[in-house]
């Protein structure tokens, strides 16, 4: 009897265990949802075609855009650089055009010792002037270095193996001349700024 008793036992358990289970897998596909993702990399600045964008199901992405509101993304512009799998959000795109009103771009490759790992778009940095590479400089410069713009915005962001990372930069109008200039002379170093700003 014991022994039946125990193989009873064990059924009822297997089947609330196949229950929960199956009730887990409905909420997971019930929590759901079919969002953009990039199909080909877009650059910072271009229209978005309907070429650019698939479609995917996934759950708990905030802000992602529903593939139903394909149509308010076709035609709009990347805000920031975009890659082929990535999930699309609502600040990513805009109905401005690139650069806005008073940017310019910049572009530039910085060495692993001028620019920090993990760039993203949309992170803003602080543009710096330092010694060329080799430049012995003096503890003037690098006690006080110059600050060429003191917020400039990530548009796209590359790591080059073995070559640092290759950036794209929104730079404010007045300085984009100066800070092409200090590019050109391998003068320019860039710091993530604190999120939210300087307190």
């Amino acid at each position: 009897m014991p022994r039946r008793y125990g193989q009873w036992a064990g059924a009822v358990l297997f089947v609330i265990m196949a229950v929960l289970l199956a009730g887990w897998f409905w909420q997971q596909k019930s929590d759901r949802q079919a969002v953009l993702v990039i199909a080909e990399p877009v650059a910072a600045g271009a229209v978005i075609t309907s070429e650019d964008l698939d479609v995917v199901e996934v759950s708990g992405v905030r802000g992602a855009i529903p593939s139903v509101d394909s149509g308010s993304v076709v035609g709009s512009t990347a805000a920031v650089g975009l890659v082929d799998g990535q999930i699309l959000t609502r600040d990513m795109v805009t109905t401005d055009p690139l650069p806005g009103p008073g940017e310019r771009v910049v572009g530039l490759q910085l060495d692993a010792t001028r620019a920090p790992a993990g760039l993203m778009p949309g992170d803003t940095v602080v543009v710096l002037a330092v010694p060329p590479a080799g430049d012995p400089s003096t503890p003037g410069e690098l006690d006080a270095p110059t600050v060429l713009a003191p917020s400039a915005t990530v548009a796209s962001a590359t790591a080059i193996e073995g070559a640092g990372t290759r950036l794209t930069l929104l730079v404010p109008e007045p300085v984009a001349e100066r800070v092409t200039a200090y590019v050109a002379a391998g003068r320019v170093a860039v710091v993530q700024a604190p999120i939210g700003g300087d307190e």
